[in-house]
């Protein structure tokens, strides 16, 4: 499964007709979200709520997040002014972002947003990078990881 799915918690998915955004949980400061198809303001609500359900969970914690957007074909531009926007007035609540992206007018969106969020997104283009970037959060954060 991707990105630990297998043992993640909190598990929830938004699904509409032209996408799905799915999240997991891998610790009270490490959670993930995958999307696939095309984001719409719909996604974008999800993602935001999950979000914010966690920055109270971190009590105070920074948080670490990693999208799996590989399969993300496209989004709404609403979207993306919309979840700048909400990133923006969380930024000091998150540690680091790492995204793994494939299509080219996804990437450009993710370039535009990243001037505004100050340079927090990595940028990748292969979810294996993304896994190794996961699994070194997670081992910092408890020890080894097993698997």
């Amino acid at each position: 499964m991707a990105l630990l799915e297998e043992i993640g918690t909190e598990r929830e998915e938004c699904v509409t007709p032209r996408g799905t955004a799915r999240v997991w949980t891998l610790s009270p400061t490490i959670y993930v979200t995958q999307t696939s198809g095309y984001l719409e303001e719909a996604h974008a609500a999800f993602l935001e709520s999950y979000g914010a359900r966690r920055i109270q969970a971190a009590r105070g914690r920074k948080l670490r997040v990693f999208h799996d957007w590989i399969d993300m074909t496209g989004y709404d531009s609403q979207c993306r002014t919309r979840m700048t926007a909400w990133s923006l007035k969380h930024l000091r609540e998150y540690a680091e972002v790492h995204i793994a992206l494939r299509s080219k007018i996804v990437a450009m969106g993710v370039q535009v947003a990243n001037i505004a969020l100050r340079g927090i997104i990595q940028a990748h283009n292969d979810r294996t990078r993304v896994e190794v970037e996961l699994r070194r959060a997670l081992r910092e954060e408890s020890g080894p990881l097993q698997g």
